[in-house]
């Protein structure tokens, strides 16, 4: 009996003193599979170019899956494609990484706008290609480039920090366009889609300089999205506080000290659009509706805020059962509307 009594509390002190090593590895797991990037750039690199880009839904070709379920641009995105194009390849200040891009240049006098790509994704994805054709068709001077762990930039972890990090790859970006195109300041607007929408609005509220930017389809609350994206991903969401402290145990990335939202509370005299699908089942719509919300409260009489949301779905086949695809999907399904918005939207911030 005796045994058993010192027995007992030495299991006790075990279990309570190994509970901090099971919470880590626990969060690290979720943190690690949720965070990975695609550094295949989800199949995108193989096929696409400036000069010669399509559509690509879930490997299923792009004329049946679109153009005959659905009255969409995918069919045949030929005039868009560019005849020439620039490599160039930008080092992020104070660290070992460097950004690989496609600079498209129209004339020097023009604005510019910086294009940023969504999450396991790269700058030859459709959803950047398609705006920056439209954007350079209408004399604006565009670069595209890969974020830090994607396509063909430096791969530092291969994990996505949802734009902790990799919203000084756009300031680089931006800064680099002053330093070797002599670009003025607040000629340069932003232009993101997804996890590149969250990441341009970090980069709009940190960096005040930046004076226009394009929000596609973004999250606005780290703690919400972190949750949604658990709960997509097939984790328990109560997790998502053990994800969150692994991430500044494993990378030192603190998941939720930059918001999105704050981008639109701190707009003053400057300018955001904001769009989505209504229809959007990847980020909850209710994101870019709080993004409005917050800018409108928040402009000064001499900003610009503007917003657009519409039905938009396309069908298509996942592993051989139908389905809807509703995530950044208005560029394709409602493609003039969203050609004259973007473009006149930048004609009127930019200086």
């Amino acid at each position: 009996m005796s045994g058993w009594r010192r027995t007992i509390p030495a299991v006790l002190v075990f279990l309570v003193a190994s509970m901090p090593v099971v919470y880590f590895q626990l969060g690290n797991l979720v943190y690690t599979q949720a965070a990975a990037s695609n550094l295949e750039c989800s199949g995108h690199s193989e096929r696409n170019a400036p000069d010669e880009f399509s559509v690509d839904l879930w490997n299923e070709d792009i004329d049946e899956a679109m153009f005959e379920k659905n009255d969409t641009l995918a069919g045949n995105l030929s005039h868009l494609w560019f005849d020439s194009w620039d490599n160039a390849t930008i080092d992020i200040p104070d660290e070992e990484i460097t950004l690989a891009a496609w600079v498209m240049e129209s004339e020097p006098s023009r604005p510019w706008v910086i294009l940023v790509h969504g999450i396991r994704s790269c700058k030859a994805n459709h959803e950047v290609l398609i705006p920056a054709a439209w954007l350079h068709q209408a004399d604006f001077n565009v670069v595209i480039f890969d974020m830090r762990d994607h396509g063909n930039s430096t791969i530092e972890d291969g994990l996505v920090s949802a734009g902790q990090r990799e919203y000084r790859d756009v300031i680089a970006v931006w800064s680099w366009l002053q330093d070797e195109k002599g670009a003025n300041a607040s000629s340069i607007g932003l232009y993101g889609v997804s996890l590149g929408a969250g990441t341009a609005a970090i980069a709009f509220d940190v960096e005040q300089d930046i004076q226009a930017v394009f929000l596609e389809s973004s999250y606005s609350s780290m703690d919400k999205i972190l949750k949604e994206e658990l709960e997509f991903a097939g984790f328990p969401v109560f997790l998502k506080d053990a994800a969150v402290f692994a991430g500044k145990v494993s990378s030192g990335d603190n998941l939720v000290k930059f918001e999105p939202l704050n981008a639109a509370k701190n707009i003053g005299s400057r300018s955001m659009f904001i769009t989505q699908s209504e229809e959007d089942y990847r980020i909850k719509l209710h994101h870019s509706q709080s993004l409005c919300d917050a800018a409108q409260a928040n402009v000064a009489e001499d900003g610009h805020v503007e917003c657009w949301f519409a039905p938009s779905s396309i069908a298509h086949t996942d592993e051989g059962e139908p389905g809807i695809l509703s995530h950044a999907t208005l560029m394709l399904t409602q493609p003039d509307a969203y050609r004259d918005h973007l473009t006149s939207f930048f004609e009127q911030s930019l200086a």
